[in-house]
């Protein structure tokens, strides 16, 4: 898929949040319009607190959205989650990087949501 800018399309609007069961933990892959893995975090609990280890590629940007998205995935579901994201526009305005987050963020939930189910 090409990560360029479509004029008639809503910034965001094919990203795709998968969640994949790992034994009793969770992953969750991130991505859109030029998938690639731009950051990586794990959430997990230690001694009653949840901490948070984020992996970020140079000149990537994903490490807030992936951080923020293990930490609640994990809170809700009480177990390790890694958050995989990648997510790429040529081209995009600046004024629509805040509609690709908030795209993200819905499909995270939905996802979440039908995991936790």
């Amino acid at each position: 898929m090409s990560g360029t800018y479509n004029e008639t399309a809503p910034p965001g609007a094919d990203i795709r949040v998968e969640g994949i069961r790992q034994g009793r933990d969770w992953l969750f892959l991130v991505s859109g319009g030029d998938a690639h893995i731009g950051a990586v975090s794990t959430s997990w609990k230690e001694a009653g607190q949840w901490n948070v280890a984020t992996h970020t590629v140079p000149g990537h940007r994903e490490d807030e959205l992936s951080a923020a998205m293990a930490l609640r995935a994990a809170e809700a579901l009480d177990t390790t989650v890694t958050v995989a994201a990648g997510i790429h526009y040529d081209d995009l305005r600046k004024e629509d990087i805040a509609k690709v987050v908030e795209q993200a963020w819905r499909r995270f939930t939905i996802e979440l949501d039908r995991v936790r189910r």
